[in-house]
């Protein structure tokens, strides 16, 4: 197996020549593109002055469409879901929100990779080459949609927009009234009109604040691998989630919620430390260092890399499976009493 330092180098050379080529690039050529690009995301966070030109470097990586060739065949490569999150990012102004999408396009790329590169081993399928095309075709990596606060929030700001036209509207006719007919032109009550909706909407920021304020200094959140959870919140409840999901049909989710009701576990025993920016891989590198932890913790980080990042769908055996690997790794996690000594 090549060494990474070879790997990176082969990376580096297969994407000079695919920028002087105009025919399809091969699959390996695709696929160190996928892990170059994966490696850009941890320099974004890592250095944010390198931001803007990361991410350009990246889509110059990965257009959003490109042939790629694979046994004397080509195949539409969709890359489109990367430049839509990336193009996500660049307008949020939530740095949270911005480190989780950042996480969620770096988890997806390694998930791209790794299917690829199974599927080129011959281990992903009996038919390498429909197998090969489903991936690279698919459609599936798109932006997840709006969360449940981000609609309610959209919701709200429409329903603020229409109240302020209508106190608009009524300050307008009530000066009508006051001033004359003429009020509607005159640059006077224009003016005022102006001055008096500014007064109100800065009432209404400032209460909100008052109101608001005392709340999120009671109640903040944590971050885990872009989801948002309530400090006062529990493992137990996070994994309770992962089993309605489950009831529901919606194994996916409950595979994501029972892996992060394991990180939180660990966190809350002060085995490991929950960062906002740290992403699967850099979780499974800290609990690794726990032997008892360490199978476990590698089988449902795949697991969890393959379902979500991958967007694969998952059964209920699937899901099973994992559960009973999550209450295997929680049971060996309440024998660690001292951290220190268990990690040797």
């Amino acid at each position: 197996m090549k060494s990474y330092s070879t790997k990176l180098c082969t990376a580096l050379l297969a994407t000079v020549l695919a920028a002087h080529s105009a025919n399809a690039a091969s699959l390996l050529n695709y696929e160190h593109r996928v892990v170059r690009a994966a490696e850009q995301i941890d320099r974004i966070k890592a250095d944010k002055e390198y931001g803007e030109e990361g991410i350009g470097y990246i889509k110059r990586l990965l257009p959003r469409s490109e042939q790629v060739e694979w046994e004397r065949r080509e195949i539409t490569v969709d890359n489109k879901w990367l430049h839509d999150l990336f193009d996500s990012y660049e307008t949020e102004q939530d740095p949270q929100q911005r480190i989780a999408k950042l996480n969620e396009a770096a988890g997806k790329l390694r998930a791209l990779d790794e299917h690829l590169r199974r599927v080129q081993e011959g281990t992903d399928g009996e038919n390498p080459r429909e197998r090969i095309r489903e991936i690279l075709s698919r459609r599936a990596y798109q932006p997840e949609q709006d969360t449940v606060i981000g609609k309610f929030m959209k919701g709200v700001l429409k329903k603020v927009r229409g109240v302020l036209g209508d106190v608009y509207s009524a300050v307008q006719r009530l000066l009508e009234r006051i001033l004359g007919a003429g009020a509607n032109s005159g640059w006077v009550s224009r003016l005022f009109l102006i001055v008096l909706l500014a007064a109100g909407v800065i009432f209404v920021v400032q209460m909100a604040r008052n109101r608001s304020a005392p709340r999120a200094r009671r109640k903040k959140t944590r971050l885990i691998l872009g989801e948002e959870i309530a400090a006062d919140g529990t493992s137990r409840e996070l994994a309770e989630a992962g089993l309605a999901a489950a009831r529901a049909g919606d194994f996916r989710t409950a595979i994501r919620k029972l892996y992060i009701s394991f990180l939180y576990e660990l966190g809350d025993r002060g085995l490991i430390e929950l960062e906002d920016s740290a992403t699967n891989h850099e979780y499974m590198r800290k609990v690794s260092r726990f032997n008892v932890l360490a199978g476990p913790m590698s089988y449902m980080t795949d697991r969890f890399d393959y379902v979500w990042y991958g967007m694969f769908p998952s059964s209920q055996e699937d899901f099973a499976a994992y559960r009973s690997r999550y209450d295997e790794a929680m049971a060996r996690a309440s024998t660690i009493n001292d951290p220190a000594s268990a990690a040797n």
